[in-house]
């Protein structure tokens, strides 16, 4: 093959050029390659079709190398810009490295918007359900299609069982007769994390169900447990929660609300209810501890006193449940978390 090559460039592109190549020469033949344009600026006539680009009246075509009439005759025409991270293709550039690509990442729940910054787990969610209902018949829940309570009576309170992480569909029914469908409703559960579910019943005459986290207070002091206090008893009421010595140590938990957790020293306490005291001027206890001494009388009559231990390291629930004028009464359960 004749070298008639006017700028001593190779008739062919390296391999490294992306494999992109020009027109091969026939016999006798030069191959086409872009010119070194003179004063002139006309082009030779060897281009075999190849079209250059085309300048503005008065101008010079801009293409790689072209640096006649200054170092940004572009003429509003761009080179190819390259992707974040890598480099433009073209002829003669021969640096490359992979292009990095960045996945979506998915939660483990099928169905779920993606998330490109979560952590992907596929841990089990902890989850237990307690019958605060008032109601005399029993009743049965399930997740999806699997049963967690069975002829579950008011005051019932269920083992943790294990649910997927994502959203799932609680369904309560009669344990018996018709088996009626009497609630159900679509949470979310997510994995590494416990639940209890609270079956209450509404101000109309329904059923609810309350999902509460039985997460948190992690970092204790020594010989420290964590103590709370929910109201699932019924619509409208509102509780303080006192200490034998008078000291305040919740106040005003309405219904369906569940205290954050508090700090307490080891050991076993006896707790008193009463109605909300409305006095603005009383103040909740910020750490629960046995011996303080303190003056003063129960604002509100107690409704009900229970006794709590509590060991360090653990966390604790007291649910006030119930009422005064059905058969059920008004009680207070308290379990571990």
């Amino acid at each position: 093959m004749a070298d008639n090559n006017m700028n001593n460039s190779s008739a062919h592109l390296s391999p490294e050029d992306y494999e992109l190549t020009t027109s091969a020469a026939q016999d006798s033949q030069t191959p086409a390659v872009i010119p070194s344009y003179g004063e002139t600026g006309a082009a030779p006539a060897n281009d075999y079709g190849l079209t250059l680009p085309i300048a503005p009246e008065g101008g010079t075509p801009a293409y790689p190398g072209n640096t006649a009439g200054g170092t940004d005759n572009d003429y509003g025409l761009m080179h190819p810009i390259a992707p974040e991270g890598g480099i433009p293709a073209y002829p003669g550039n021969t640096i490359w490295s992979p292009p990095v690509f960045t996945l979506p990442v998915f939660p483990s729940c099928p169905g779920c918007v993606p998330c490109a910054n979560c952590t992907v787990s596929r841990d089990s969610a902890q989850v237990r359900f307690l019958n605060a209902s008032a109601n005399t018949f029993p009743v049965t829940i399930s997740i999806d299609n699997t049963t967690y309570a069975i002829n579950a009576q008011f005051g019932t309170v269920t083992d943790y069982g294990q649910v997927s992480d994502g959203f799932h569909t609680v369904t309560v029914r009669r344990a018996a007769g018709l088996r009626t469908v009497l609630l159900q409703q679509t949470f979310p559960f997510s994995g590494g994390q416990k639940y209890t579910m609270v079956l209450v019943d509404t101000a109309s005459g329904g059923l609810a169900m309350n999902q509460v986290s039985d997460m948190g207070c992690s970092n204790m002091n020594y010989n420290t447990g964590c103590y709370r206090v929910a109201n699932m008893s019924f619509s409208g009421s509102s509780y303080d929660v006192l200490l034998y010595n008078h000291d305040t140590v919740f106040r005003n938990v309405g219904f369906r609300e569940v205290t954050s957790y508090k700090q307490a020293m080891a050991g076993s306490y006896q707790f008193y209810v009463t109605n909300a005291n409305t006095f603005s001027v009383v103040r909740e206890l910020p750490m629960i501890v046995i011996g303080t001494i303190s003056g003063g009388s129960f604002g509100n009559e107690p409704l009900v006193s229970y006794q709590a231990d509590i060991a360090a390291g653990n966390r604790y629930t007291s649910y006030l449940i119930g009422n005064n004028w059905t058969n059920t009464g008004f009680r207070v359960l308290t379990v571990m978390d």
